[in-house]
């Protein structure tokens, strides 16, 4: 077990290369390179999706809000 003062050593976990620098995401350079482009297009594809719902049912969505403001206001 680590000492509180000793650094652990990271590892991707896509590929078990031991991480240099601090990585948010777990992943080396080269799989986030690997791996970031395929996710970025499913989030894109994700947002164009809700952002069709907001335009689709955008007053029903504001109607709501303003109900449930109205309920919380005393």
């Amino acid at each position: 077990m680590p000492k509180e003062n000793e650094d652990v050593m990271r590892v991707c976990w896509a590929c078990k290369t031991i991480l240099v620098e601090d990585s948010k995401l777990g992943l080396c350079p080269k799989c986030v390179n690997r791996y970031g482009s395929p996710v970025a297009g499913v989030l894109l594809f994700g947002l164009g999706l809700a952002g069709r719902q907001l335009w689709k049912n955008g007053g029903k969505i504001i109607k709501a809000a303003v109900d449930i403001a109205k309920n919380i206001k005393p």
